[in-house]
């Protein structure tokens, strides 16, 4: 591709709309607005609009934020031209959210796009079939059960005969449908916990053995140079006063924190009147010299899962770090990562020390540059 880079179109699926259709679909007013959380990173945006404006019109590139359901007008309208444009979804998602659904528009109006293929977005978002996929490329993964209510539809790995077992549905994020007691002891209990999530969300569960020990956030943005120079290996410092004493992530934890600008600035609905549990801290392992196994093995898995899916751009992957083995088993990838919430914002100042706009200016001449390939057909 010889054209240059001109204008770059940013797709986002507001809170809102998501709410009115989950609503039309049959869900609860209450439980769309737990759903629709998982977008408070556009939320956030109009917080950053400006920044990443100033940011691209410095290097010569026009912007413009459309609402996902104006976005075919947008890619349709006089003037608008493919060649010199780049289409970007913050959010991804094919069943709750419809994101994803970009990456394919991108392709059929012939726009280079922002970020992975329209086959890594879906899978993405199911933590079954992402997880059948690492597990059979060898990753360090977790055993795994994939659950219709008590039935079970799906088996990774081999079965413990003992727990403690966690549980957590199959392609919802932000932790929604994680309570304190999703950490259960017996089958069973996993059972009647995949039950609840399907009454509650109509969405499977997916179970695995509990793993004691710390959470990893991988993070990513292209910005140029070496793949394993650019990742972020964040590990989230546990905090007791968290619904679980650390123990892990809930949605009452995470409801005030996700979307939320370096945790003190707009949230998503759901949590926008309750006080944040928690300031969460993030601790680069890559700064401590006694974690550096971990890094390494954590390293090597991500460039394993990056070939594999065929990522791209901008993505991120949550790790486990066993407290009784030091390794760590990887849990799931995002390619829509919220790059406005504290722990992609810890990741752009601590690796590529460049505030949002910048970071994406770079990243966003590095995939335009990528659309003329032969992989790109």
């Amino acid at each position: 591709m010889t054209a240059s880079l001109r204008h770059v179109v940013i797709a986002y699926e507001t809170e809102a709309a998501a709410q009115a259709r989950l609503v039309a679909h049959g869900y609860s007013a209450e439980i769309a607005a737990e759903i629709a959380v998982y977008l408070a990173q556009s939320t956030d945006l109009p917080a950053f609009m400006s920044e990443i404006a100033e940011a691209l019109a410095a290097d010569g590139i026009g912007v413009e934020f459309v609402e996902l359901d104006d976005l075919v007008q947008a890619l349709q309208r006089p003037g608008f031209v493919p060649a010199e444009s780049l289409l970007w979804n913050m959010t991804d998602g094919i069943r709750f959210y419809r994101g994803s659904t970009v990456p394919a528009l991108a392709r059929l109006f012939g726009v280079p796009r922002y970020g992975s293929s329209a086959t890594a977005q879906h899978l993405c978002q199911d933590k079954f079939l992402s997880g059948s996929a690492a597990f059979a490329a060898g990753l360090p993964c977790l055993p795994t059960l994939l659950l219709e209510g008590a039935e079970t539809l799906g088996r990774i790995g081999d079965w413990p005969e003992t727990g403690p077992f966690f549980v957590k549905p199959n392609t919802l994020g932000a932790k929604i449908g994680i309570f304190a007691d999703s950490r259960c002891a017996t089958l069973d209990d996993s059972r009647a916990l995949s039950a609840r999530l399907w009454e509650r969300y109509r969405d499977r569960a997916v179970v695995q053995p509990f793993v004691a020990g710390d959470d990893v956030r991988v993070s990513f943005m292209d910005t140029g140079g070496a793949f394993r120079d650019q990742l972020g290996i964040f590990r989230l410092a546990k905090d007791e006063r968290s619904e679980t004493g650390g123990a892990f992530m809930t949605m009452k934890d995470n409801e005030t924190l996700s979307g939320a600008k370096d945790t003190s600035g707009t949230r998503g609905g759901f949590g926008a009147t309750r006080e944040a549990a928690f300031v969460p801290a993030m601790l680069d392992l890559r700064a401590d010299s006694s974690a550096a196994a971990v890094v390494d093995a954590i390293g090597r898995a991500a460039i394993s899962l990056y070939k594999l899916i065929s990522l791209a751009d901008c993505f991120s992957m949550d790790f486990r770090i066993d407290s009784r083995t030091g390794q760590p088993v990887c849990l799931e990838f995002e390619v829509c990562p919220a790059v406005t919430i504290y722990d992609f914002q810890s990741y752009l100042r601590g690796v590529h020390g460049l505030t949002l706009g910048a970071a994406l200016t770079k990243s966003f001449r590095l995939a335009h540059r990528r659309a003329g390939g032969m992989g790109e057909a």
